[in-house]
């Protein structure tokens, strides 16, 4: 019911356009199969309170995937000074970016600034846009006093938590004194995942914090919210693929909370674990021809490793210690922020994603060389959603002349 729910309601926002008895009919309609129509509008100008910077102006770097045998190329951006915004009565999901106040959906300058480009919609909230307007599904709604928004679109994503929300829960340490029993808000996984856990206490500070349930939705009487320092699109509309410029990276607060956990475990580099790591990882979406790769990359001195079993500090300290990784683009790679200047590392993406710069981005923090090769899926891909769940085949020899010059460059 709910996907005929959600046609109907695309079909009908094509008639909301024009002032006509046939555009009132349509959003009668869209409001009987549950849905409401919002005005979009940039959250960044519409605060009840304005507080102040809780962190100096800085650069963006974006850093742009390399192909092998490519330059390196540099976006950099000014940055102004970090001043939390302050809503009141505000409606949100954990994981969304989108909030409901009145009649306007709220979305912050990161989307706004690209609702050409980016996909506002998550597994729990479908998003129907068209122009500057959204039917957004009407649920029940929970309450919240007050707190710091450290959830939104993609925040139970182990790249984007790490990478987009940790920042976020470390700028909240500097906020007023007024402020310090807001609790952190934070998506259900911040709490009942043991790796996002870890981080979440490493970087809070001891502030108190308050779950989410991704599903429900909540009015928030009170919400301190911080303008974004590292951004980049969950997904974009069809015909679109990830560019440099719908990306940000503060350079400066990447860097402190890169140190900020590496000192709080207490990572040195050593002599143990290997040098060599292939990223495995289990059968599932985006499957390949692992097992054979695998089999080239140990010839080659590689040790497969599953990140997914090791605890958050030993994953840290085995990215850390080696000198190379590989493996396919995914969550995993999120653990690059944490490897030593000197590294190096070869990604495989497809075709689609030459300018997706999550992980070359974390790359460029820590300093590490990161080579990408880039190949075709053999089917046809219309968007990030398909790319997403694609299989596809790494030729072997592609990947050995990749590798193999990965480890003569190091020779050399």
């Amino acid at each position: 019911m709910t996907d005929i729910r959600r046609s109907i309601t695309k079909r009908l926002m094509e008639r909301t356009q024009d002032p006509t008895i046939a555009a009132r009919l349509a959003e009668t309609a869209i409001h009987a199969v549950g849905y409401s129509i919002f005005n979009i509008r940039n959250l960044d100008l519409h605060p009840a309170e304005r507080l102040p910077a809780v962190y100096p102006a800085s650069k963006s770097e974006v850093a742009q995937p390399v192909p092998l045998g490519g330059s390196r190329e540099l976006h950099v951006t000014d940055l102004p000074p970090v001043e939390p915004l302050v809503f009141n009565d505000l409606q949100a999901q954990s994981g969304s970016s989108v909030f409901r106040q009145g009649r306007s959906a709220l979305v912050g300058a990161e989307i706004y600034d690209h609702l050409d480009r980016v996909r506002m919609d998550n597994e729990y909230e479908t998003c129907i846009v068209k122009g500057d307007r959204v039917a957004l599904k009407r649920s029940d709604v929970a309450k919240i006093g007050r707190g710091i928004c450290a959830f939104g679109q993609g925040s139970s994503n182990w790249y984007h938590w790490i990478a987009e929300y940790l920042p976020t829960v470390i700028l909240s340490q500097s906020l007023p004194s007024a402020y310090d029993g807001y609790p952190l808000l934070v998506p259900e996984a911040a709490l009942t995942v043991p790796s996002f856990k870890d981080t979440l206490d490493l970087c809070r500070g001891g502030r108190d914090v308050v779950p989410m349930k991704e599903a429900q939705l909540y009015e928030i009487a009170e919400l301190v919210y911080m303008p974004p320092q590292v951004s980049g699109p969950f997904n974009v509309s069809a015909g679109n693929w990830p560019e440099p410029k719908d990306y940000t990276q503060n350079i400066d607060l990447m860097h402190e909370l890169r140190n900020t956990i590496l000192n709080a475990l207490g990572i040195r580099r050593t002599e143990g674990g290997p040098k060599k790591v292939f990223l495995a990882r289990p059968p599932g979406t985006r499957s390949y021809n692992q097992e054979e790769i695998i089999t080239a990359a140990q010839q080659r001195g590689f040790e497969p490793v599953r990140l997914e079993k090791l605890s958050f500090k030993e994953q840290v300290q085995l990215m850390h210690n080696a000198d190379y990784v590989v493996g396919p683009t995914g969550a995993a790679f999120t653990n690059a922020l944490f490897m030593h200047a000197h590294s190096k590392s070869l990604v495989w993406a497809l075709q689609e994603y030459s300018g997706s710069c999550f992980f070359s981005n974390l790359a460029h923090v820590c300093g590490s060389d990161m080579t990408y090769c880039l190949l075709n899926s053999g089917t046809p891909i219309s968007d990030s959603f398909e790319a997403f769940r694609a299989s596809y085949h790494l030729p072997l020899d592609m990947f050995c002349h990749h590798i193999d010059t990965l480890l003569e460059n190091e020779r050399t």
